[in-house]
């Protein structure tokens, strides 16, 4: 019945890890079965409910006779596996004490017609005195003792909810052996098996297995079943789902130690907010509370209380950081009312919450899954144009000289035209493929279309210095990045001065050593850089100064509050200036704002008041 219970409730709820362990557990719970057969087998024989022919009597006594030291031997194995390190030496000791048992196992098949090694006794009474016997009983004590002794050299690295087991284990298998030896019954052997395999899946497996070793944590897998039962009782739940926003770059930046304490640490904060099995760390930057609600108050409240607390910084061990966490709410029954909507319906919002620029709280609703698909059909156009970049179509917006209203350079900006989604615009597609990994190849395919371009424009007898192109922070991960950028304007034939990378200071300061290294390298190619949307972003300008940068670009936002603060945008520029670094003014449109920053001396000017973005085909009729 104790086996029948372990089958049951690993059919409804699977072990998780699919590691060595895991898969020796289940192993070693087949065997055992198999086991109970045999002993139910000759069990009814004993009784007279089956009456075998005398070889398969033999065949069934010496299995189960042979099923003890093999069984404690898997014990040992098992056992091993889990209280030494050394994967290594487990398997080395492994293979040197099954020298004795496949002795013993061949010696007991080739004996089941010649019955000298280990006499058959037809009543199945009682252990008959012979040379099989005692090696049988020797060999079941050895494998006792090994893990005894395998289980006291490592008791300091073994955690105190598992020690108990790991003790009491060769000391039951012990005493089931010498009462087995004293009393003929296998009735404790038989309750020891259970009952071990009963504790080492509850404590060991279970537990073991999903506990976040980090945090201590419970895990997602806790979390399910703790949803099956709210979804059968259909009790009113809220499920918050936090993602640390740009986890990954956290680590680049400070390190892996310190992004762990970091996890810790929030860890530890959202445990003060609700009770200890109330919160979860379903992935590496993603945690989760299941809080029970009457009402949207309390809900509400833990918002705030988180949204407030990430306002704050956090202290490390030497130094002080910002993060921010991006925040999910589903409702149960309102908006889920089932495991598998939840899960589906998780997925969706962890998707969400990667794709977050703006916002930092979703609140689910039914509605939200139209959204959530159109996303992924942006997701497959976007697939679908790196097979085929015909799809991908750039416009480029002039950028003009304040002083001689000429084009001095103009910034390429990348399109998809999709077959099924028909035109779409940056602002749909280009945060999806930085978090899919899309965004290098597509940078890839407009580099090569802008050095196309280039090559048909007449551009050196024109004020025309160079097309730029935005670069995303993705871009530098790779590892050959400037190489491949440089092979694409050798390929196409082109100077490279006439192209120009726009990066902005979010980019530059995640990645500063990567992206510094690259700037600096493809500089020495006279390939220029602008540093686009300044102003939006932490500005660090002790980073920026030295930087192999020509170009600055105020952000739109800046030159709305220069119309109003004169002084704020003169000496911005004056600044920008002394850098030794040209001013772009970006979102110019109107008369006014053009005269504006041309009275604090604003080098250069983009927006729709010169031209709106244009079709490469109307772009190059500029030039005739």
């Amino acid at each position: 019945m104790l086996m029948l219970a372990i089958w049951a409730d690993v059919l409804r709820f699977p072990l998780i890890k699919r590691e060595r362990g895991s898969l020796f557990f289940t192993e070693l719970s087949v065997a055992y079965s198999l086991f109970l057969v045999i002993t139910i087998l000759i069990h009814l024989g004993e009784e007279g409910v089956f009456l075998y022919p005398l070889k398969i009597s033999m065949i069934l006594w010496i299995l189960h006779f042979t099923s003890f030291p093999v069984l404690l031997f898997m014990w040992m194995h098992f056992n091993a596996l889990n209280v030494v390190d050394n994967e290594k030496l487990v398997n080395m000791l492994t293979y040197i004490h099954s020298a004795p048992l496949i002795v013993f196992l061949v010696i007991s098949a080739i004996d089941i017609t010649r019955q000298k090694f280990y006499p058959f006794n037809l009543k199945y009474e009682h252990m008959l005195p012979s040379m099989g016997t005692y090696y049988f009983i020797i060999l079941s004590l050895l494998f006792c003792v090994i893990m005894m002794l395998s289980t006291l050299g490592h008791r300091k690295k073994i955690k105190e909810s598992f020690l108990f087991i790991v003790i009491l284990m060769p000391i039951s298998f012990t005493i089931s052996v010498v009462v087995f030896f004293l009393t003929h019954t296998y009735g404790m052997f038989i309750l020891t098996n259970s009952i071990m395999l009963v504790l080492y899946y509850l404590l060991g497996q279970r537990d073991f297995y999903r506990t976040d070793a980090l945090t201590g944590l419970a895990t997602y897998t806790l979390l399910k079943h703790k949803l099956v039962r709210i979804f059968r009782s259909q009790a009113p739940y809220a499920v918050i789902l936090l993602d640390i926003e740009n986890f990954r770059y956290f680590n680049s930046r400070y390190g892996k130690s310190q992004g762990d304490q970091m996890l810790v640490s929030l860890a530890k904060y959202l445990g003060t907010l609700v009770e200890s099995n109330e919160i979860y760390r379903i992935s590496n930057d993603q945690f989760c509370l299941s809080v029970s609600i009457k009402d949207g108050r309390t809900v509400q409240t833990l918002i705030d209380t988180i949204t407030e607390r990430m306002a704050h910084p956090w202290q490390l061990t030497d130094r002080s950081v910002h993060i921010q966490v991006n925040i999910a709410v589903i409702t149960i029954p309102q908006q889920v009312k089932s495991l598998e909507e939840f899960s589906e319906v998780s997925e969706k919002l962890m998707f969400e919450l990667k794709m977050l620029k703006d916002k930092t709280l979703i609140v689910y609703t039914r509605e939200s899954t139209t959204d959530y698909e159109r996303k992924q059909n942006i997701v497959s156009a976007l697939r679908e144009s790196i097979k085929n970049p015909d799809q991908i179509i750039l416009h480029y917006q002039p950028v003009y000289d304040t002083k001689s209203e000429q084009m001095v350079f103009a910034e390429a900006l990348m399109r998809i035209q999709d077959k099924h989604l028909g035109f779409i615009r940056p602002n749909d597609f280009i945060f999806l493929a930085e978090q899919i990994g899309l965004i290098t190849p597509l940078s890839q395919i407009v580099l090569s279309k802008i050095c196309k371009c280039i090559k048909q424009l007449p551009i050196e007898n024109t004020p025309l210095k160079f097309i730029s192109m935005n670069l995303s922070g993705e871009d530098f991960e790779l590892v050959h990045f400037k190489e491949v950028m440089l092979d694409i304007i050798e390929r196409e034939n082109i100077n490279p001065k006439y192209v120009n990378f726009e990066i902005t200071e979010s980019v530059l300061l995640q990645s500063y050593e990567t992206v510094t290294k690259a700037m600096v390298a493809l500089s020495k190619k006279d390939i220029t850089f602008s540093l686009d949307d300044f102003g939006t972003g932490y500005s660090n300008l002790s980073s920026l100064i030295d930087l192999p940068y020509d170009y600055v670009k105020l952000d739109r936002s800046i030159i709305l509050a220069g119309m109003t603060n004169y002084n704020m945008l003169q000496m911005l520029t004056e600044m920008i200036h002394k850098m030794g670094k040209l001013v772009i003014a970006e979102g110019v449109e109107t008369k006014e704002q053009l005269l504006q920053i041309r009275n604090v001396g604003i080098d250069m000017v983009q927006g729709y008041y010169f031209s709106m973005p244009l079709s490469e085909e109307d772009f190059r009729m500029l030039f005739k």
